[in-house]
């Protein structure tokens, strides 16, 4: 729940400090949490039945936001997912903390299901772009609009192109 709770600030307009209600990908977001503790749950007729409602409510919404978040995705607290449509997550994907995710972002496998990326906390992700593969992307890191990630990104870098190259190390901003 306190993962949801840090979504949920992400989603506060910064100037304002009011929520942002009209961002429809909140319900994914919330979905996913949901579905994440549906399958913590230890009473497997509870899990079932909370399943039942989830499946179809997911399937849903998931065509209409056009977002792809996966409960079996490993994501931490904080994400926000801004201009919310054609984003598919693989399932096994990890992300960390504090990530924002753009539109038509790609977050996924290259060669086998095993292959997924690792992203760590603050990595702020621009439209259009790709990460595939078994890599890593570290801690605040960027990856620019349509960029395609085939390898590893370091920490505090900047990451552009097809395919990407890092053209930008930063001295440990925060970013998102």
């Amino acid at each position: 729940m306190s993962d949801f709770r840090e979504d949920l600030k992400r989603y506060r307009n910064r100037k304002t400090g009011k929520f942002d209600w009209n961002e429809p990908s909140i319900i994914i977001v919330a979905l996913y949490r949901w579905g994440r503790w549906i399958r913590s749950l230890r009473v497997a007729p509870v899990r079932f039945l909370l399943n039942c409602l989830f499946v179809p409510l997911y399937g849903f919404f998931t065509c209409l936001v056009g977002v792809a978040l996966p409960r079996s995705a490993k994501i931490g607290g904080g994400l926000r997912i801004d201009h919310f449509g054609a984003i598919v997550i693989s399932p096994g994907a990890v992300i960390g903390r504090n990530c924002t995710i753009r539109q038509g972002v790609t977050i996924g496998n290259r060669k086998s299901l095993d292959d997924i990326p690792v992203l760590g906390d603050n990595v702020n992700i621009g439209a259009g772009a790709k990460i595939l593969g078994s890599i890593h992307v570290g801690n605040d890191v960027k990856i620019g609009a349509n960029a395609v990630v085939l390898q590893d990104v370091p920490d505090n870098s900047t990451a552009v192109g097809v395919p990407a190259k890092v053209i930008h190390e930063t001295s440990g901003s925060n970013i998102g």
